[in-house]
């Protein structure tokens, strides 16, 4: 066995609670791509690009990817490796990255089971480099995606050698690349079914070396399950060439319905969301100076309007909106959580994003609804809606901060001569659009990752589930967004659909919806990354004991 790294601490260890399980060790996978399964890979395996916070963060020490020509009819990608080995000692190479293309872009006769990506807008069989590092991927147009599109999940080497009982690496990496490249059927069924299913995880015990075969700083090692409680255990790649070197030597990561329950005495590291009754136990545990970091998962409290009945018109949709305090209703909202429910005045972009400040200075939302008001009965009476008209608001009625917020809005409204009435009900997910009564609604909606969450949340083409209206010109943008390979052009595309929004009068944001991590007093403070994408466990190579 090879020596520990020399950063790493011999002997140190961190237990992580979770509610997930592991089942799959390939992500890139209809079947294996859920919560518990990213986790993990977000820390067994490294890729060119990552989203976090709604930006693409790079990792040159994996690779660079680069256009290489820009043009619609022959977008391509130069998708180059840095010289990195897998955790058994293999170079990850070209056969890595063509399996990955076969695999997302169904352009070959394999029947991967892969999860539908950017990949799929290709047709072509990439142009291979000579010396093995990089391929050259030419899309049918231009995709947005290009940097996050190719998934390097599995080793072309490990597949290969279950695919065709080879057991040279470099032998069955290279029957793996020729049958991709002489798009044999036969052959290719094999490779797609170890693919699509030879990474699965079932049961207990030690999980067998060959699936081990990772990228990132840790590998699995086992699944131990003692009594009702399942542990996935985590050892140091001692091979591990990538970025940022780790400091422990085992991770452990502990299944468990209620996270509060064992930290610290039996868990280093905890996520959980602000429920009421556990404030003051975190406070306590902060007071003992363990550590607390507020982070979002990429959602935001909204007040949306529907477009027709009270709201037909932009001016009394305004005017409603301009009447509502956010501060108020957010703190009504999140009461002795209120620092952890941070405030954002964007529906499209998070607060930390290169995009935020030029979306708030551009979009127009200060001149929308920070302006002030002098009377705001008034410009209610102004837009043709008489005093005391009853806006029923939909909400989950079972969510501490939604039913909070309802509150603290009928107070906000209530000078200009507006009637919150409760349209609540328990789980509004499972029926998206309810009684058809509302005309509100206190949701929690996602920011987006890609451009046709925009179309999903707001409408284009077909109508939005929260405003019930249409928009052909959102859905041009969000086409003409979802093209736009440039970042700083996709950049004002979106801050241009923000700003139809608020034009639109239909939603003001509240408030980020949190993430509570707490991390012991005896290692570093634990600070994840935000957004719909983030892990946990992602950052846990960055991890360190406390000095």
């Amino acid at each position: 066995m090879a020596d520990l790294p020399p950063s790493v601490v011999e002997g140190s260890s961190v237990r992580v609670g979770w509610s997930q399980s592991l089942t799959s060790l390939n992500t890139a996978s209809v079947d294996g791509d859920t919560q518990g399964n990213r986790e993990v890979a977000a820390v067994t395996h490294d890729g060119f690009a990552r989203v976090a916070g709604g930006e693409v963060v790079l990792d040159e020490d994996f690779g660079t990817v680069e256009v290489l020509d820009a043009s619609p009819g022959a977008f391509s990608v130069r998708y180059d490796l840095a010289e990195r080995t897998w955790s058994d000692g293999i170079p990850i190479d070209s056969a890595d990255l063509l399996l990955a293309w076969a695999a997302g872009s169904g352009a070959t006769n394999g029947e991967f089971d892969a999860v539908p990506s950017a990949l799929q807008n290709t047709a072509d069989v990439p142009d291979v480099d000579d010396f093995g590092r990089r391929i050259d991927v030419t899309f049918t147009r231009p995709v947005r995606s290009w940097q996050t599109a190719l998934d390097v999940a599995v080793p072309a080497h490990v597949v290969g050698q279950a695919a065709f009982g080879i057991e040279d690496p470099m032998e069955a990496k290279q029957a793996v690349v020729d049958a991709i490249l002489a798009d044999d059927e036969d052959a290719l069924a094999d490779v797609a079914e170890v693919w699509s299913t030879g990474f699965d995880v079932n049961g207990s015990g030690d999980v067998p070396d060959e699936l081990r075969v990772g990228s990132g700083p840790y590998l699995v090692k086992a699944i131990e399950a003692e009594g009702a409680t399942t542990t996935v255990a985590l050892e140091v790649n001692r091979a591990y060439d990538g970025g940022v070197p780790p400091s422990y030597e085992r991770i452990e990561v502990v299944a468990g319905a209620e996270p509060l329950v064992g930290f610290p005495e039996d868990l280093d590291v905890v996520q959980l969301d602000p429920a009421v009754d556990s404030f003051a136990t975190v406070r306590g545990l902060v007071r003992r100076d363990h550590h607390v970091a507020y982070t979002h998962a990429g959602q935001v409290w909204t007040l949306a309007l529907r477009t027709h009945g009270v709201f037909a018109s932009v001016e009394a949709r305004r005017a409603f909106l301009r009447a509502t305090t956010p501060a108020d209703v957010r703190s009504a909202g999140a009461g002795d959580w209120e620092d952890a429910y941070s405030s954002t005045q964007s529906l499209l972009f998070a607060p930390e994003s290169d995009g935020y400040e030029i979306a708030l200075e551009d979009a127009g939302y200060r001149a929308a609804f920070e302006a002030d008001v002098t009377d705001s009965a008034l410009e209610r009476t102004r837009a043709g809606v008489p005093g005391g008209a009853e806006v029923c608001v939909r909400h989950d009625s079972d969510d501490p901060f939604a039913a909070g917020a309802l509150r603290g809005l009928a107070q906000s409204v209530a000078e200009a001569g507006w009637v919150v009435t409760d349209c609540g009900e328990p789980d509004i997910s499972a029926s998206p659009k309810g009684r058809a009564t509302w005309q509100a609604v206190l949701v929690a909606i996602p920011l987006p990752e890609a451009p046709t969450d925009i179309t999903a949340v707001w409408g284009g083409k077909r109508r939005s589930p929260l405003t019930g209206d249409r928009s052909p010109e959102r859905e041009r943008l969000v086409e003409q967004l979802d093209q736009t390979v440039d970042v700083y052009d996709a950049r004002d595309l979106q801050v241009a659909i923000e700003a139809q929004l608020i034009e639109e009068a239909v939603a003001l944001p509240l408030a980020l919806d949190p993430v509570v991590t707490l991390s012991s007093r005896s290692m570093n403070a634990v600070l994840p990354d935000t957004g719909a994408s983030a892990t946990l466990l992602g950052d846990a190579g960055n991890w360190e004991p406390a000095k």
